[in-house]
């Protein structure tokens, strides 16, 4: 790697054992920080649901909040946590979930002891007002008509269809409506146990105080099993056009393609294609969509991974009227790089910047638990070396091989949420068809 080596990132001092009932647990020192993070990930997540249950472990994360056997209200809860000088943040993703508790350094271990409270005792009772939380949050991706809205949301379901991958994470409301305390606590029982989850924390602590507020707190959640998701299916179907019509200023636009996941031998290759299409303003995407045809404000490509499968999406929002405009430059896109390989000045950038972002990931505890948290979750590489030298092995033939192997039109999904007549969508269909 031109002007950027694995040698430039001095190794994450992590520690890694595994408690008694199978919870696997990363520490990872970095002294010259101000705070320390404790952060929980678990498989759950829309993955793991049915049609029945779609949306329960969005709910769910959200439950946790609103009291435990300790303290019984949310606004205990809350406010004991913020009495050490931290927040608790979760967020619900397609294939984990997770939580970070970020704190002063003195506070980390009773930190932690508050974080198992939340995770293993949760009262999960009192469901209405949280319902209607979420409830306005559904409503945010649906228009008048109930349909849904959200751009990534539709073009999920134009991708897997049925499948789980294709639900949207909080669900629809037929089934937050039916939800019950019962239903919450059958997959808090399936799913937040030791042997699912890993627990990370990483930042400014004295290590044999943590380990023993560790063991205290974490010890006795029930080992349980590991869950499997569904497994990963492309769409079946031969629809690959989506299209909902939505009164705005502007329509939302997404081509997107099957591709490999982050445990695949071409995920390297997969992200740095992404790197090369769309990482800063000087980048094929902003450059030609952007700068040169003036088709929108902004517009991005990106893969979006799992761990055995993924999806490259290029988007934007434009005018009603560009929107043809837009899949035919994003089209010309591919075909350059098709036809012809990133130069190395490209692929070199491209490299480098990513290994800017690895250095940077230690500047911050929640990015460090993350990195390391997540990568042992779903048993990926845990150092910045392995990752830095994968990297650096691809060539530009190799993501020019990316290109036409996923890239190509017959794989292509065209979503679109908008206003567009009829002559435009029998256009648009018509360059999904080749």
């Amino acid at each position: 790697m031109a002007g950027a080596s694995a040698a430039q990132l001095p190794p994450l001092p992590t520690e890694a054992f595994t408690l008694g009932n199978g919870l696997r647990v990363r520490l990872i020192p970095l002294p010259h920080l101000q705070s320390a993070t404790a952060s929980f990930f678990v498989r759950v997540g829309s993955r793991y649901e049915n049609a029945t249950t779609n949306g329960l472990s969005h709910f769910l994360e959200h439950m946790l909040y609103r009291g435990t056997e300790t303290h019984p209200a949310a606004h205990e809860l809350n406010l004991a946590i913020e009495r050490l000088g931290g927040t608790l943040d979760a967020a619900t993703h397609v294939d984990f979930t997770s939580y970070d508790l970020t704190l002063p350094p003195e506070t980390i271990e009773e930190g932690i002891g508050m974080l198992a409270e939340v995770l293993r005792q949760p009262l999960l009772t009192d469901l209405r007002t949280e319902k209607q939380i979420i409830r306005e949050e559904i409503l945010e991706d649906l228009n008048e008509q109930g349909e849904q809205i959200d751009i990534d949301n539709v073009s999920r379901r134009l991708l897997y269809a049925e499948h789980p991958l294709g639900f949207s994470i909080p669900g629809p409301l037929p089934n937050l409506d039916r939800f019950e305390s019962a239903d919450l606590k059958t997959h808090h029982e399936a799913h937040y146990t030791a042997r699912n989850a890993v627990l990370c924390v990483a930042g400014a602590f004295d290590g044999e105080p943590v380990r023993a507020a560790l063991e205290a707190g974490f010890e006795g959640m029930p080992s349980g099993a590991p869950v499997l998701g569904a497994r990963p299916i492309a769409n079946r179907h031969e629809e690959r056009f989506a299209y909902v019509h939505d009164q705005g200023s502007q329509t939302d636009v997404r081509i997107s393609f099957h591709t490999p996941g982050v445990k695949s031998p071409e995920a390297p290759a997969l992200l740095l294609l992404s790197r090369v299409l769309d990482d800063g303003l000087s980048t094929r995407v902003h450059q030609t969509i952007c700068e040169e045809r003036g088709l929108a404000y902004e517009a991005f490509a990106g893969n979006d991974s799992l761990e055995d499968c993924g999806v490259f999406d290029f988007g934007a929002s434009v005018e009603h009227q560009k929107a043809p405009h837009l899949v035919r430059t994003v089209m010309e896109l591919i075909d350059d790089l098709a036809e012809e390989a990133p130069t190395e000045e490209e692929l070199t950038k491209a490299k480098r910047r990513y290994l800017w972002d690895l250095r940077t990931v230690r500047d911050d505890p929640e990015d460090t638990s993350h990195f390391v948290g997540t990568s042992a979750l779903f048993e990926l590489p845990e150092t910045l070396q392995t990752i830095t030298a994968q990297v650096a092995a691809v060539s530009a033939p190799d993501i020019q091989d990316m290109v036409r192997t996923y890239l190509r039109p017959d794989r292509a999904h065209l979503t679109l949420v908008g206003v567009l007549d009829d002559p435009a969508l029998d256009e648009l269909r018509r360059a999904v068809k080749g």
